[in-house]
């Protein structure tokens, strides 16, 4: 809700997602990870990401983290925000992320899609 009153559409997705991750994942920009996706989801959601759609695998990935010591997803571009934090320094992370990416490439399980 906090991001959707940022101009962002976000689709919420399962805490334990089925069928194909690229599926999934389609028409979204940006993968936002919340701190209550169990580790072991988040590592397999992550790792399976770009398996049938290569292009997705180069899609950021913004993970919320509650703590330092949290395990991350195996994934070389999984940027850790904490959390709780103020919405506008989240705002501001995705849209540098975004700006960092090719425009084809979204969120925990929050998928987003900035508006116009």
């Amino acid at each position: 809700m906090l991001l959707e009153g940022h101009g962002y559409q976000t689709t919420l997705l399962d805490s334990h997602p089925t069928g194909v991750v690229d599926e999934l994942l389609e028409g979204a920009h940006l993968l936002l990870i919340t701190p209550r996706v169990d580790e072991g989801v988040r590592e397999a959601f992550v790792g399976a990401m770009g398996k049938r759609v290569p292009q997705k695998a180069d899609m950021p990935v913004i993970a919320l983290s509650t703590a330092v010591e949290e395990g991350l997803p195996e994934k070389e571009e999984v940027i850790s925000v904490p959390w709780p934090s103020e919405t506008k320094d989240l705002v501001e992370r995705i849209e540098a992320t975004r700006l960092n990416v090719p425009a084809a490439s979204t969120t925990s399980t929050t998928q987003q899609d900035r508006k116009g």
